[in-house]
């Protein structure tokens, strides 16, 4: 009998080590961090806004996907709403994701990116060697150096085409080429060609960034094609326009928003029963943010005498990577001695400035062009040392009556 219940316990325990072994095997597996040293670099985030999320392959965390940060063959990037992103590949592929939009990066295909999108939306331009979009309703595959916009709608993917050329299948196969300013609808049946938008959006461009400080000035929205009586324009925050905020006359070709939102504005053309007219475009009213200078404080006194390499320290901006550092001996800038583009929040410059009084400040760089500056600071080159005052060793005096 005791024996019999040791036997039992000792295949117990077996069975007990093997399930723990297979948990841990488990946890271990999906828990596991890919090495970025060991796994090639296939792009990066060229543009974000708002909480954008990049997930690594292997992994089930979720991290911020601001300006810079690398992507890897398997990496995810998942946009939520009121947010946008950019991904520029070595390749020339660059896709800009819409708002509630899920993309995995994929390995190439017989030599040509392959991006899988799982909801949302994307526009982009194909690299070199084309670009393949797989979504859950059918494929895209644009050719090299062709424009155009896909969106997974439900079950139905969308595709048109700004420039170049591109083939569409359908989940259950059927195959369409399509142009410039063609549209085709893919699902599970099949194909289907639609018909094209009796509108064209001309400005603002597609995914642009309105630059402003203060409050968004107004937007001009510009458009051509002959419309019924009783289009409009329609301006929403989301771009399934379920909450519009502005909706205007569609007369003349053009409308002006005089009080645009701050972020992501989406706009399209409707007709009298609300039914789109053309395409829908987003622009950003971004705000122009001004770093903020730390170091040298202001009213600091520094001992550079000609190539001295000076630091200069200030506090960064969400999204910006490439900063103008700009020193001049006048506090309005006028002239600017030195002007030197600085990666990161810090940089150390060699200058060959005179004994004086000098003023710094910095501003954000990107494809915009300058950001505002930040509030100027000042500071003192000597070239020499300022002599310590003399110490008396016998400091009594007497005096004599």
């Amino acid at each position: 009998m005791i024996r019999a219940l040791g036997e039992r316990d000792l295949w117990l325990a077996g069975v007990s080590a093997l399930v723990a072994t297979a948990a841990l095997t488990l946890a271990f597996g999906i828990g596991r961090t890919r090495d970025d040293a060991t796994t090639p670099t296939v792009a990066s985030v060229k543009q974000s806004s708002g909480e954008v999320k990049l997930r690594p392959a292997l992994t089930l965390g979720w991290r911020g996907a601001s300006r810079g940060v690398e992507v890897h063959d398997g990496d995810a990037v998942f946009v939520p709403p009121g947010a946008e992103a950019t991904i520029a590949f070595l390749d020339g592929t660059e896709l800009s994701l819409d708002e509630r939009s899920l993309v995995v990066i994929e390995r190439p295909r017989a030599g040509v990116r392959n991006v899988t999108l799982r909801q949302g939306s994307v526009s982009g331009r194909a690299g070199r060697d084309g670009l393949t979009l797989n979504t859950p309703a059918g494929e895209a595959h644009l050719e090299a150096e062709t424009e155009a916009h896909v969106e997974l709608t439900g079950k139905q993917l969308e595709v048109s085409v700004k420039k170049g050329t591109a083939k569409v299948t359908g989940k259950a196969g059927g195959q369409r080429a399509i142009a410039r300013g063609q549209r085709v609808a893919a699902a599970e049946t099949g194909t289907t060609e639609l018909a094209p938008w009796p509108a064209q959006l001309l400005l603002p461009d597609a995914q642009a960034r309105v630059p402003f400080r203060g409050e968004p000035a107004p937007v001009t929205l510009t458009w051509s094609g002959a419309l019924a009586e009783g289009a409009k324009v329609q301006v929403a925050r989301d771009r399934l326009f379920a909450f519009l905020e502005f909706e205007l006359p569609a007369v003349g070709g053009s409308a002006v928003v005089k009080q645009p939102s701050k972020g992501v504005n989406w706009w399209r053309l409707v007709d009298a029963d609300d039914r789109p007219l053309s395409e829908a475009r987003r622009f950003t009213c971004a705000e122009d943010v001004a770093p903020v200078a730390m170091f040298p404080r202001n009213g600091e006194v520094l001992l550079a005498p000609p190539g001295t390499e000076v630091a200069f320290v200030w506090a960064p901006l969400p999204g910006i990577t490439r900063y103008r550092l700009e020193i001049s001996p006048s506090q309005g800038f006028e002239p600017v001695t030195v002007s030197q583009t600085v990666a990161g929040a810090s940089g150390r410059l060699k200058l060959t400035l005179n004994e004086a009084t000098w003023f710094w400040r910095v501003r954000a760089e990107d494809e915009l062009g300058l950001g505002a500056p930040s509030a100027p600071l000042r500071f003192r080159v000597i070239h020499k040392g300022i002599p310590e005052a003399p110490e008396l060793f016998n400091p009594e005096i007497e005096v004599t009556p």
